[in-house]
């Protein structure tokens, strides 16, 4: 296609035989201006010639594999040709809108090989599998371009969006260097649930107050703490609750995205405290059950669980999946109940069967905080209908309040947090639990 800088030597020779024709009737002057239309012809058939064939073009991406939910992923596209040295070009990779790719066009200039590498960032909104389409390029000479060469080139390709394994990968990777492993998290390597005495270390801001050795405390000096083994082999349970509350938005993505990242993280740091872990999702009916295992296979068969698993917008039935965990459960377990407790109604329902189950295992419920409702009670009252704003969400709130204090009055833990706040949080609390030795 011609360039802009064709088109105005168009113009300029079009206004010139216009104008100057007309007004001086000299040969010479219409001989220069067929002279120059001669001069930009050949400029721009010699500017064509040198540009690459459609023919002989080659697109290669490298994608991350999986690519991880709500985490921002880069994409390299590497386009060839044998003649195309020392172009300038303009890359749009066909990326599905659901990835949030950015930005859509690159411009980049081909190397003494005739290659060319370009990058662009994705930030996947959601689960599943997107296809790739074609590459297109735009080449043009990098001075004076007169012509540009437009072509597609077939890529076609999917690839699998996973929940957030990248998160898996920075924990452990702040693990192996020694520094705090999340925001929020106490240490790099929790000693897990006491069972045997393992020595004693100088007492430090944050350690529990009855891990104290008050006679080495009294010979050194100084506090000194207990250091305990991690007991290894319990069990846990992670449910996730698919229904219509979860559907809702939060950020980027939807309460059910977050518990799904969360959950993959909580049975990532469980495996390597050595405890079996195990799945549970539904809705109002329960939709898949993993039972509790160990080791890096059982990982993956969560991961690809959870790949699947979508909300709908049916009520959460509590009871049926609570029960279905019960009839399974053959040994006192940790049960962490991934939900939502906006709803009074429903809420009412699940302290009831979280009590139930709480009398033969230790019950973790876990709320995800809308932010809009709480804007909505933080905001300044600026006028009567912020006011009624205000007293719709602060109802809402204190119904969850009243929820999470039943359930701590009969032994069920709760934890209460925004959704973008969930995956530091959970792992901090089943690390307290671990230290604890409440499991």
């Amino acid at each position: 296609m011609p360039e802009p800088l064709l088109l105005g030597a168009l113009v300029v020779g079009a206004v010139g035989l216009l104008v100057a024709v007309p007004v001086y009737h000299v040969t010479a002057v219409v001989a220069a201006l067929v002279v120059y239309h001669v001069a930009v012809a050949g400029a721009a058939a010699l500017d064509l010639g040198r540009l690459p064939r459609r023919r002989g073009w080659e697109a290669a991406r490298t994608l991350p594999r999986p690519l991880s939910l709500g985490a921002d992923q880069e994409v390299r596209v590497r386009v060839a040709h044998a003649d195309a040295a020392g172009l300038r070009a303009v890359v749009a990779d066909h990326a599905p809108a659901g990835l949030d790719p950015g930005p859509r066009e690159v411009w980049g200039t081909f190397d003494a090989e005739g290659n060319l590498t370009i990058a662009y960032r994705v930030r996947p909104t959601r689960r599943g599998a997107y296809p790739f389409g074609e590459v297109e390029l735009r080449c043009r000479r990098a001075r004076f371009p007169l012509w540009s060469r437009q072509v597609r080139i077939p890529a076609a390709e999917s690839v699998a969006v996973y929940p957030n394994v990248l998160a898996i990968r920075e924990y452990e990777l702040r693990l192996r260097r020694g520094l705090r492993a999340m925001a929020g998290l106490r240490r790099a390597q929790p000693p897990g649930a006491a069972t045997a005495w393992a020595g004693l270390r100088d007492y430090v801001r944050g350690d529990d107050v009855r891990r104290i050795s008050w006679k080495a405390t009294a010979r050194r000096d100084r506090p000194v703490s207990t250091v305990v083994e991690a007991e290894r082999g319990q069990q846990m349970v992670i449910a996730i609750d698919c229904a219509r509350l979860m559907t809702a938005p939060a950020g980027r993505l939807t309460k059910l995205d977050h518990a799904v990242n969360a959950a993959l993280l909580l049975a990532w740091v469980s495996e390597g405290h050595g405890d079996r872990v195990g799945m549970l999702t539904f809705s109002d009916a329960v939709l898949g059950y993993a039972e509790p295992q160990r080791g890096a296979g059982q990982l993956a068969r969560l991961n690809h669980m959870l790949y699947a698993v979508q909300a709908s917008y049916s009520e959460p039935d509590f009871g049926e999946a609570l029960a279905f965990l019960s009839a399974r459960l053959n040994r006192r377990s940790l049960v962490v109940l991934l939900t939502d407790v906006l709803d009074p109604e429903a809420s009412g329902e699940l302290v009831d069967h979280a009590l139930r189950l709480g009398s033969r295992h230790l019950v973790l419920v876990v709320a995800m905080g809308d932010p809009e409702v709480l804007a909505a009670r933080d905001r300044p009252l600026e006028s009567s209908a912020r006011v009624y704003e205000w007293a719709a969400a602060e109802e809402l709130l204190a119904a969850r309040r009243r929820a999470f204090e039943v359930l701590r009055r009969g032994g069920v833990l709760g934890l209460d947090v925004t959704a973008g706040e969930l995956s530091p949080a959970l792992v901090e609390r089943y690390l307290d639990l671990k230290e604890r030795a409440l499991l």
